[in-house]
């Protein structure tokens, strides 16, 4: 279905300045401390255009400018085998994957083509670039999206994801990738991309502050609602910068302001892959900045030793006004950390239940349930979204087998680590 045209402004949490978007902005024009934009839609009400699929069956409450087409979403559904496994009759998995038998049928096997259609739903095609990173998913979803809506797009990735990065049918001119060479990791390719954003006639997409990246993938929030009627009572999912978090925490905010859906927001409970997990520490400590990003060992941590390479950010929007710690605050919200042998059990025991492979990072996500739920934090009876961010990769890579040309190639620059 062709869609575009929903009613919004852009509402800074920090001053209240209520801003005209032109699918760009992504900061309030107001000097004063950081704080994360989010939109304010004129639509107070949670409608459901039942005439159509996947995530635009929520169009009310997407930021779309533009004509965008596609009937993928995320898919709510329970595991028998899992909820007996772990005893939890109420546990629902927010499925975003390629598992066709359960009804999920996301091209990159990944949340990230749900992103990927908000952000070139939003994107004014006015003939400017829009330049993104990735560390992978991402860029195999992005540079699909754009080539088939003919959108001048650029990708900047670290060269350790080239090998995560392939495609089932050959890319349009219209999309290019720049590569960070040597030991890059994934924050040097977001340095790469906002550097070339600031050039004429090239956009930054964003990453965490793009709007339409957060509620593109807060339709998972959306897709729950409207299966169990109700929010969850604890929303479950692996972090890296936390961009999806924060999206489910502000989809349950306009569940809650629509006066349908009480007034208790889900707990969020978010697991990183340690050894890496800055977010973790940093909400240990009730610190209000992620102090752990900034040790010399990091870069190697995130690069190296965790299994879910994708949730190895180093700069998580964690202290920003409408960030990680105002949405785990406001939720009584927590964090925990998992080791790469507990994920890869979590793998393991999720395929033998129910035989389809997880991303690490859903692996990751998993594993922080089942610690949870072990340690009795979580109530075995309560009601639990687990968002499995991705899966069923190895039922896709046999059809990917074009790799993307590479236009350039950088280096990172050391003195940023």
């Amino acid at each position: 279905m062709v869609f575009g045209g929903s009613q919004y402004r852009l509402l800074c949490p920090t001053c209240g300045l209520q801003t005209i978007d032109d699918g760009s902005v992504t900061r309030c024009s107001v000097e004063h401390r950081p704080s994360l934009l989010r939109t304010e839609y004129e639509e107070r009400t949670f409608r459901i255009d039942r005439s159509t699929e996947g995530m635009l069956r929520y169009r009310d409450w997407l930021p779309i400018r533009e004509p965008v087409e596609t009937n993928v979403g995320t898919v709510i559904l329970q595991s028998a085998a899992l909820n007996a496994h772990l005893q939890t009759p109420n546990l629902r998995l927010a499925f975003n994957g390629f598992w066709p038998e359960r009804g999920a049928r996301l091209p990159s096997g990944t949340f990230k083509d749900i992103e990927a259609i908000a952000i070139l739903g939003r994107f004014p095609r006015d003939g400017r670039t829009l330049v993104a990173a990735s560390a992978g998913n991402t860029a195999v979803a992005l540079a699909s999206a754009a080539s088939t809506y003919g959108v001048p797009t650029t990708i900047v990735v670290p060269e350790s994801a080239l090998a995560r990065i392939a495609f089932a049918r050959p890319l349009r001119e219209n999309v290019r990738f720049i590569v960070v060479s040597g030991d890059a990791i994934y924050d040097d390719a977001i340095t790469a991309a906002r550097e070339l954003g600031l050039r004429d006639g090239y956009v930054f997409e964003g990453g965490a502050r793009n709007v339409a990246r957060r509620d593109g993938i807060g339709t998972t929030m959306l897709a729950f609602m409207e299966t169990v009627g109700a929010l969850p009572e604890y929303f479950v999912q692996a972090v890296g910068s936390g961009s999806g978090a924060i999206a489910a925490h502000e989809a349950a905010r306009r569940a809650i302001a629509s006066g349908e859906f009480g007034s208790r927001y889900p707990h969020l409970v978010l697991v990183q892959n340690a050894p890496f997990a800055p977010i973790f520490h940093a909400w240990a400590a009730r610190s209000h900045a992620v102090e752990a990003a900034h040790r010399p060992d990091s870069a190697h941590l995130a690069g190296a030793e965790i299994s879910a390479a994708v949730l190895g950010s180093l700069a998580p929007p964690y202290e920003p006004d409408g960030g990680l710690l105002d949405a785990l605050t406001e939720s009584a919200g927590d964090v925990t950390a998992v080791e790469n042998a507990a994920a890869r059990a979590a793998s393991t025991l999720f395929e033998e239940l129910e035989g389809i492979d997880l991303e690490p990072a859903a692996a990751v996500a998993l594993a922080g349930l089942i610690e949870r739920i072990e340690s009795g934090s979580i109530p075995r009876d309560a009601s639990i979204a687990l968002h499995i961010t991705g899966a069923g990769r190895r039922r896709l890579e046999p059809a990917r087998r074009i790799t993307p040309k590479i236009a350039a190639r950088i280096a990172a620059d050391p003195t940023r680590r």
